[in-house]
């Protein structure tokens, strides 16, 4: 049996040194971008939405809390059929209300706040 992967077809499934191209599982990885911390006054709060299912849920809810003043950064940890965790981080608090109009507006439910 021949197997084409990375362009290359190969009738064995030997391993690729990471120093190679190819695709993403075997291409080398780029370590030159830097961490940069967090500034000291960044605030970080996280919520539980229920109602992601995909991808599209999550940048809705994303988008829907990016509008907000003072947000700089917002993740989405998605459990579809549970609730998925929301993290904000902003440069000031940012009230629980809003958070909880921006989800609802985007169609889902805030369970805490």
């Amino acid at each position: 049996m021949e197997i084409t992967m990375c362009g290359a077809t190969s009738s064995d499934l030997t391993l690729t040194d990471k120093s190679s191209a190819g695709c993403a599982c075997c291409a080398p990885q780029d370590t030159s971008a830097e961490l940069v911390p967090a500034a000291a006054d960044d605030v970080t709060a996280s919520f539980a939405v229920t109602g992601l299912t995909c991808g599209s849920c999550a940048s809705r809810v994303t988008s829907a809390i990016s509008a907000l003043d003072e947000v700089k950064d917002v993740t989405v940890d998605l459990v579809s059929g549970g609730a998925s965790t929301v993290t904000i981080h902003s440069s000031q608090p940012v009230p629980s209300a809003a958070v909880r109009t921006a989800v609802e507006q985007a169609g889902y439910q805030l369970t805490n706040a």
